[in-house]
C-alpha cells in the first residue's frame, strides 16, 4: 500500500498529555517502516515530552504562542513554518490532531501519503480531500486515547507489538532527580508516594482538605512518606501550597521546582502516584508507576492511566453524560466533591496489595 517510505512526520498539535499518548504510534511506524526517519510536530511546549526518544530523528516545535490572531505577521509566520515543513520532503504525514491547521500542514507538506481520521464533515468544506488515506472513526466512544491514535494506523495495517507510553529522561535528568531525593532525605530505593493534586485546568482538582487528609493517612497510617509536587503555574502553586498548609503531617514538597523530564525521573523512583486527570498522571504511567487517578467529568475511559496497574475514582456527572457543561467550572466540581476520603484510602490499599509483588497489567475500578 505504501512504497518507498523514507521520511515520516507525525502531527499532534495539542497538549503535553496528548503528545505523550501519541508515543505508541512512533514505535508502530518504526516497526512497520524500520528504515524510515520519523519526525514529530508538536506544540513547542510539548517538545520536552519527546526529547531523547530513541526512534525520533527530529522534533519540530510549533510556535503556538507566537502565531495567534489574524495579523499579517502571523500569516507570514505560518507560511514560513509550512515552507520549512515542505522543504523536509516527507513521504508520509500522519495527522493525529483532527483540527484544521494540521490538515493544511499535511496537504502543504507535499507528502505522497497523508493519513488521518475521516473529518465526517467537521472543519472547513472539503477538508477530507487534503488527505490521501482516511480511517473510519472508532465505533466505541469509550475507547482509550492511545487506542484512538493507533486506530489511524491500524486502519492501514500499521501496528505495534507492544503499544506503550515512552518518555525518556536523560542521564542529567536522572542525576538531578536523585540529587533532589537525597536533599529531601531519601536513601536510594527508599519508598515514597508522589502526590500531584493540581492540573493545568483547576476544575479537575479534588477537594484540598481531602487531599491533605489522604497525604496524612499515607504518612501516618501506611508509613509511606509523600512528596507533594505541582507545576510552575502560579495558580497551581497557590493550590498546592493550600493543600500543604492543611496537612497535619509534614510531607516533603517540590512545588514547581523540577523540569518535566526531571519530574519524570523522580516519579520513576516512586512506589505510587496519586493525582488527578493531568499530564503528570500520564507521565507516571510512562514510567510504569502504579497510580490512583481522581477523575471529574472528563472521560475516564478515554484518559485513564495506560499500561500500568491503577485505580480510577469517578462519580457520575451530567457534564460527562451529554458532554455539555452543567457545573460551575470555576469551582471544585460536584462529581469531584462526591469522591470521599474513604474511597481514596480503599483504592490505595488495593493498589498497595496488588503491587506488593510483581506489577500486573493495569485495570480500572469505578
Amino acid at each position: 500500500m505504501f512504497r518507498d517510505i523514507k521520511k515520516i512526520l507525525l502531527v499532534k498539535l495539542k497538549h503535553i498529555g496528548d503528545a505523550l499518548l501519541m508515543t505508541p504510534c512512533i514505535r508502530a511506524l518504526h516497526e512497520t517502516f524500520p528504515q524510515a526517519q520519523i519526525s514529530a510536530l508538536v506544540n513547542d511546549m510539548c517538545v520536552p515530552v519527546l526529547e531523547n526518544h530513541p526512534l525520533l530523528g527530529e522534533i519540530i516545535g510549533f510556535p503556538r504562542s507566537k502565531l495567534r490572531g489574524l495579523s499579517p505577521a502571523r500569516i507570514r509566520g505560518e507560511l514560513a513554518f509550512v515552507s520549512g515543513i515542505r522543504q523536509r520532503r516527507f513521504d508520509m504525514v500522519v495527522d493525529f490532531t483532527s483540527s484544521d491547521r494540521p490538515a493544511w500542514i499535511a496537504w502543504l507538506s507535499g507528502a505522497r501519503y497523508r493519513l488521518a481520521y475521516d473529518p465526517q464533515g467537521k472543519g472547513f468544506l472539503g477538508k477530507k480531500h487534503l488527505y490521501t488515506h482516511l480511517a473510519p472513526h472508532p465505533a466505541d466512544p469509550n475507547i482509550h486515547e492511545v487506542e484512538k491514535n493507533l486506530g489511524v494506523l491500524r486502519a492501514f495495517n500499521i501496528t505495534a507489538a507492544s503499544p506503550k507510553l515512552e518518555l525518556h529522561p536523560s542521564p542529567d535528568d536522572r542525576r538531578a532527580a536523585d540529587e533532589t531525593l537525597r536533599r529531601l532525605g531519601f536513601q536510594p530505593g527508599s519508598p515514597f508516594v508522589a502526590a500531584h493534586p493540581t492540573s493545568r485546568w483547576l476544575f479537575k482538582c479534588w477537594c484540598d482538605d481531602r487531599f491533605a487528609q489522604l497525604i496524612d493517612w499515607l504518612q501516618r497510617d501506611r508509613s509511606l512518606p509523600v512528596i507533594l509536587t505541582c507545576g510552575p503555574d502560579e495558580r497551581e502553586l497557590a493550590r498546592a501550597r493550600h493543600v500543604l498548609s492543611l496537612c497535619a503531617t509534614r510531607p516533603r514538597a517540590l512545588l514547581g521546582e523540577l523540569s518535566l523530564r526531571q519530574w519524570a525521573a523522580l516519579v520513576s523512583r516512586a512506589r505510587l502516584f496519586v493525582g488527578v486527570d493531568s499530564a503528570p498522571m500520564h507521565i507516571a504511567a510512562s514510567q510504569n508507576i502504579p497510580s490512583l487517578a481522581l477523575f471529574g467529568p472528563t472521560g475516564f475511559n478515554n484518559w485513564r492511566p495506560w499500561g500500568v496497574e491503577h485505580e480510577v475514582l469517578v462519580h457520575d456527572c451530567p457534564c460527562s453524560r451529554d458532554r455539555n457543561p452543567h457545573c460551575d467550572w470555576t469551582q471544585t466540581r460536584a462529581c469531584m466533591q462526591n469522591i470521599t476520603l474513604a474511597e481514596a484510602q480503599t483504592a490505595l490499599d488495593r493498589l498497595l496489595d496488588k503491587t506488593a509483588g510483581q506489577k500486573a497489567e493495569g485495570n480500572c475500578r469505578r
